[in-house]
């Protein structure tokens, strides 16, 4: 049993309705919608109006799956936020930019049919993700070209961005096959900045072994002299792993990543 599945089971699912759907012909490419239940008292249906967050989860682009993350959906769906986590191709079968465009076409998917799915016509959208994810997140918020060339009009509101590798070294063993006959610059968020980036939050462990937390320091310091606003958190002990699993409710005492990202949430929604 991985550990997630540990923390999915011991949180309730009852604050939420889950709808899943494909937005496209490849079994991978699907994508959850949690939607937060909508109760009789004001508050809830207040709540139940922010801005919807897409989440995408990490796996070095070789493996994970949505169902894996419904703990951080549930901590995001407490927040008040409508959560959509979308599967997407993995190498062998994929190579960039192919996951990233199956993230874009998910976004379009949602768009195009947020009446039935949200009640409402999609606005604006929080980006979200971790370790590889969050490099794909960074990619939609900073090039605009996977969103323009799908004719995505929603808004990006905000970059949340977790332990995220954004000035990937492309000649690393690991990184190679993936990337292959890339440029820097179409490869790493850190080279794509655009003048109207949104408010960005980004996190890293300082004992992260796996993405070594350089990446956060030096997208960090990009972002800054580019004008745009910018939250860093480097949390002292916490490693790649306790960074996003420390959002389900039973671990928030590892670090305050939960209580970082609700008060980034709260100041721009």
């Amino acid at each position: 049993m991985k550990s997630t599945d540990v923390l999915n089971f011991v949180l309730p699912a009852s604050g939420y309705v889950k709808t899943t759907l494909h937005y496209g012909s490849n079994p991978r490419q699907s994508l959850d919608v949690y939607k937060p239940k909508i109760e009789a008292n004001t508050e809830t249906k207040a709540a139940n109006n922010k801005t919807p967050i897409v989440f995408v989860y990490g796996g070095a682009w070789r493996k994970g799956s949505k169902e894996d993350y419904e703990f951080v959906a549930h901590a995001l769906v407490g927040l008040g936020h409508t959560v959509i986590v979308p599967d997407y191709r993995l190498y062998p079968e994929a190579e960039f930019p192919e996951f990233v465009n199956d993230v874009a076409e998910a976004m379009s998917f949602v768009e195009q049919n947020a009446t039935s799915l949200l009640g409402e016509p999609l606005k604006q959208v929080i980006l979200m993700g971790h370790s590889s994810g969050a490099h794909t997140a960074a990619l939609l918020a900073t090039d605009p070209q996977y969103l323009n060339s799908r004719n995505v009009k929603t808004e990006i509101a905000g970059l949340i961005a977790i332990s995220g590798p954004y000035d990937l070294p492309l000649d690393d063993p690991e990184v190679k096959p993936v990337f292959k006959n890339v440029s820097e610059k179409e490869a790493n968020p850190v080279f794509n900045i655009r003048p109207d980036m949104p408010p960005v939050l980004l996190l890293h462990g300082e004992k992260d072994e796996r993405v070594l937390p350089f990446h956060s320091k030096r997208f960090a310091k990009a972002l800054t002299t580019s004008g745009a606003s910018v939250t860093l958190k480097i949390y002292p002990g916490v490693n790649h792993t306790r960074i996003i699993g420390s959002l389900a409710a039973p671990l928030r005492f590892l670090n305050e990543s939960y209580s970082d990202i609700d008060a980034f949430l709260t100041r721009i929604d």
